[in-house]
């Protein structure tokens, strides 16, 4: 029988302490039955996930050349060092075929703020040792903390050089994705060719359909290596799905129940190939907004910006070339109190969250961006990007007064939009009467491009910052943004890629912007 490149065999199973998420049972035998798997089975990868002070979530999916038709039991263990000579945890788990043959695993009677590693194996076939990190316990405050972020990983886009300089930056504690892990569109590439092509002439709606996509987009080895560096804190935005979707409202304007089912499907695999400390769903409602904290130092907020909105405005495109994505304000609508981005349970939890927070930095981690940007200079309305929180002004407001009023130190990061920016935060991004109450930091993309045209982002990027004095600074290459925090700032590395078609593209740090504690708005280093 063929093996994996790993080639340190699991020690024997013991039966400490340990807990398990609802797919991943774990019992107490030291010779499990294993179903009959003749290749290997982990070519997926590892990640690990949702870090608490005393567990973590172990994930893998069980995908042989062979068609597994029954649940396989897998094992697993994790230790203090990477040779395993220190077991901190270990079991067995089942990897369900109706969840595709996944596996979350909560490894649990972990020490805080420390680093671990963790494998599985199946039979004769064992994963090589994937590194993860608790978060440090209730009632401290570490020294440092570093992590990245990102988010829109287009696979006919770009390669993911992004995550090549990730693992070899290596001193990173955690990354945070927030949203567009694939893109559910028929295979189209670039009509240069300068990209690669997923090969499926299909755009996502059925459970086999979803699954083929994640497991191409995750059979990426760079992908596949920054999931093994650290553990992953990972929401969702509307690629996981359907275009700018907004709750039961698609695209293309499908039949309710036709797109709820589809968001069913799409929902259920985005929970088979994510890492994530949540229970299976059953339908097309999943509520995944949840929260960690890194001690009293900071808490992560992850929100859910797409499932409970209101559907965006619709009218007549202001910029042609932009379609319905860019229109002049109507103020009625996104002033209205129904109109809402988060929906009223999950504002309530945020902002609850935020008032007991005890961490020195609040940090909301979400999808599209919230500073606000008037695309043409002085126009009042202005003229917005409709899916963004520009075109639910009122919900803003109401968030950020409330974050912004608890909030020792207010950070928002953000993905979306294939772009980086640094920007102060009002309540209002239009009144510049108004206090600054925070700071947004935007990531750029990792593969999936702002425009094709040059001349074209220039001009926009020029006027954009001409428009909106508040946004600091803007770029278009592609990248991801590392986050250094102390107790008494919070430093913002933000690092391009050089050529997004060339996976061994340079990768350098093009600005650096600091925020201190106590004083909202960031300065660049």
């Amino acid at each position: 029988t063929e093996s994996t490149s790993g080639t340190t065999p699991l020690s024997d199973p013991t039966t400490t302490e340990a807990t398990a998420a609802p797919t991943a049972t774990v019992a107490p035998t030291a010779t499990p039955e294993v179903s009959a798997v003749t290749s290997n089975p982990f070519t997926l990868g590892v990640a690990s996930g949702d870090p608490y002070p005393d567990s973590v979530i172990l994930w893998t999916r069980l995908v042989p050349d062979e068609e597994l038709a029954d649940d396989v039991d897998v094992e697993w263990e994790i230790a203090t060092d990477q040779e395993f000579s220190e077991i901190a945890n270990s079991g067995v788990a089942t990897a369900p075929t109706a969840l595709g043959h996944s596996v979350h695993v909560e490894a649990g009677g972990l020490e805080p703020n420390r680093e671990y590693w963790y494998r599985f194996r199946v039979g004769d076939f064992a994963t090589d040792p994937a590194r993860t990190h608790t978060f440090a316990a209730p009632g401290t405050t570490p020294e440092r903390f570093r992590f990245a972020f990102s988010s829109c990983q287009n696979w006919e886009q770009g390669y993911y050089a992004a995550y090549r300089d990730l693992v070899e930056q290596g001193d990173i504690d955690a990354f945070l994705f927030l949203g567009d892990y694939i893109y559910e569109y028929a295979s189209g590439g670039y009509a240069d060719d300068r990209g690669r092509t997923t090969g499926q002439d299909f755009e996502c709606e059925t459970i086999e359909q979803y699954r083929a996509r994640y497991a191409l987009y995750q059979s990426d080895p760079l992908l596949q290596a920054a999931h093994a560096l650290v553990p992953w804190i990972i929401t969702w935005d509307d690629h996981e799905v359907d275009n700018d979707y907004a709750d039961d409202a698609s695209e293309n304007d499908d039949e309710r129940q036709s797109f709820l089912e589809r968001r069913a499907v799409a929902y259920q695999a985005w929970y088979e190939h994510m890492p994530v400390r949540l229970e299976p769903p059953s339908g097309p409602d999943y509520d995944i907004y949840r929260s960690f904290a890194h001690g009293d130092l900071l808490r992560f907020h992850v929100l859910d910006t797409r499932q409970y909105r209101s559907d965006q405005q619709r009218g007549e495109p202001f910029v042609p070339q932009l379609g319905q994505a860019v229109q002049v304000r109507d103020d009625e609508l996104v002033w209205s109190p129904e109109h809402t981005m988060l929906g009223e349970a999950q504002h309530q939890w945020v902002t609850d969250g935020v008032a007991g927070s005890d961490a020195i930095w609040d940090v909301l981690a979400q999808q599209v961006f919230m500073f606000g940007g008037n695309a043409v200079v002085g126009a009042d309305p202005p003229v917005i990007v409709v899916d963004t929180w520009d075109g639910y002004a009122g919900a803003r407001q109401d968030l950020l007064e409330a974050a912004g009023g608890e909030a020792d130190n207010l950070v928002v990061l953000t993905g979306d939009f294939h772009s980086a920016a640094v920007a102060d935060l009002r309540s209002d991004p239009f009144d510049d009467t108004l206090p600054v109450i925070g700071t947004e930091f935007m990531a750029s993309s990792i593969s999936s491009s702002f425009f094709d045209d040059d001349a074209a982002v220039e001009g926009l990027v020029a006027a954009a910052l001409t428009a909106n004095p508040h946004i600091k600074w803007f770029d278009a290459q592609r990248g991801y943004t590392v986050c250094e925090v102390t107790p008494d700032r919070w430093l913002a590395e933000f690092r391009v890629v050089a050529d997004q078609f060339d996976e061994s593209s340079p990768v350098d740090t093009i600005t650096t912007w600091e925020v201190r504690a106590g004083t909202p708005g960031a300065t660049q280093t």
